[in-house]
């Protein structure tokens, strides 16, 4: 969490009125239908409420009761709220903050653990560097299968639950037993939340470096009251008397859940992990049938009278997170399209390997950085896993990096980086602009799909739905 407030450490209780700030984002946004499911009225402001492809989600937020106002400082001052709610993407100087210095400031994260903790059902808290997102949507839905009310905070849009009136990323059943959520280690905004269950999925290092990591996901696993699932390579981070329960990629030191089996399938894939009958999803990649076994180990300490056969069967049921490996051409497409949030070496990797595995190959790849910090951090480390991951005939296309607002260095330039991985051999190439990456996408006819990757920019999905037509 950033140190440049001075944040409230209790969040005001229900009825009151919260003002969030960027709740145009997934996180707050989400935060933002909990709020009013709990009974705050609520508005907020977002510097992005004129951008054509977030309108669906603001016209869903205003269907459930939120007030939208642009990010000038007119929102605070006519909805007159009691208390202000912030991420770290907001900056001082922020004209709402200006419009309203004398109101008590909440980080996001300050604001869903305490309403989250006034529930008083089971916590599920999902963290990891990768495939939170899926995972916390994939425990929901087998959760729900297997008969439990569910309440979910995601950082994505869940397909199951996206209608109407709700994006996705919210969902409650009418009396939730258990609170299931994605925690951000980015911002290290997880330390505060303290839940009845941990589920760890990995440490990657897009964000700082891995000793960091690991010191971040011990110490939230600390503060899990009953128990946890977390890598079997990970079994040495503290503290070891909580109770556990582990997931791997094959056979381990410690007793584990691994896959035994795997296949993809024109659907999806279907694999077999060790403790279960044979399971078939809509998921695809080898890493959906380790995040299988992770939701699995959760399952079995949640609900442990439930036979593994009906755990099982129970994760048949999940349909997908949009931009996650989503088709976004017609079905038999003879090149097919992929939208995908990949945005660190270990995610792209997953992404490249996932599209081979079902489509083929060569692969012609779009991606598109999701910050200059981001790209700088890992720069070394995506050239490593490039290297691995593109083969033969494969070809990257580097976009410039999405840049949303507030300080930065702007460096290093999407440019800079392409041109330093070519030198290296890898068949990365620089675009300065969408149209130039639609036209070589055009012209190259060897590709057997064409997948485009990056995060934060909600228009890129809707590009790749545009080249696909």
């Amino acid at each position: 969490m950033s140190e440049q407030f001075s944040y409230g450490s209790e969040f005001i209780p229900s009825p009151a009125r919260v003002f969030l700030l960027g709740i145009g984002g997934i996180g707050m946004s989400a935060l933002a239908q909990l709020l009013l499911r709990q009974g705050y009225t609520v508005a907020g402001s977002d510097r992005g409420l004129a951008e054509p492809d977030k309108q669906d989600l603001y016209s869903k937020l205003r269907c459930q009761g939120a007030v939208l106002f642009p990010q000038d400082g007119s929102g605070p001052r006519e909805f007159r709220p009691d208390a202000l709610v912030v991420s770290a993407a907001i900056e001082p100087g922020n004209a709402d903050l200006a419009a309203a210095p004398a109101l008590p400031i909440f980080h996001r994260a300050v604001a869903l653990s305490q309403t989250l903790q006034r529930l008083q059902i089971a916590q599920i808290a999902v963290a990891g560097s990768c495939g939170k997102t899926t995972v916390t949507g994939w425990l929901t839905s087998a959760l729900r299968q297997l008969s439990r009310q569910v309440l979910m905070v995601n950082g994505g849009y869940d397909l199951d639950y996206e209608n109407q009136t709700h994006p996705g990323n919210f969902f409650s059943d009418p009396e939730p037993e258990f609170a299931v959520f994605e925690v951000d280690e980015s911002d290290r905004s997880i330390r505060e939340f303290s839940p009845e269950y941990a589920l760890l999925l990995n440490i990657g290092n897009d964000h700082y470096s891995t000793a960091e990591l690991q010191e971040v996901f011990a110490a939230f696993l600390a503060r899990a009251a009953r128990a946890a699932v977390l890598p079997a390579q990970l079994a040495d981070l503290p503290p070891p008397a909580l109770t556990r329960k582990y997931f791997s990629e094959k056979p381990a030191a410690v007793p584990s859940a691994y896959v035994q089996t795997y296949q993809g399938t024109p659907e999806g894939c279907q694999f077999t992990i060790t403790g279960y009958p044979p399971i078939s999803c809509r998921q695809t990649g080898l890493h959906s049938a380790w995040n299988a076994a992770a939701v699995l180990q959760m399952l079995s300490i949640v609900l442990p009278s439930q036979s593994p056969a009906a755990l099982a069967e129970a994760m048949h049921g999940f349909t997908g997170i949009r931009q996650r490996f989503e088709l976004m051409s017609a079905p038999g497409a003879r090149c097919p399209y992929i939208n995908d949030y990949a945005h660190n070496p270990e995610k792209i990797a997953a992404a490249l390997a996932a599209a081979r595995e079902r489509f083929g190959s060569p692969v012609l790849a779009v991606f598109q950085p999701h910050g200059f910090g981001p790209l700088g951090f890992m720069r070394q480390a995506l050239a490593e896993s490039l290297r691995e991951s593109l083969q033969h005939g494969d070809q990257l296309l580097l976009l410039p990096v999405y840049y949303a607002g507030g300080s930065s260095s702007h460096q290093p330039t999407a440019q800079e980086v392409a041109e330093e991985y070519a030198a290296r051999g890898l068949p990365v190439m620089y675009v300065p602009d969408r149209e130039t990456a639609a036209a070589i996408i055009r012209n190259s006819q060897a590709q057997r799909c064409v997948l485009v990757m990056g995060a934060r920019d909600a228009s890129l999905r809707s590009w790749t739905g545009t080249l696909a037509c």
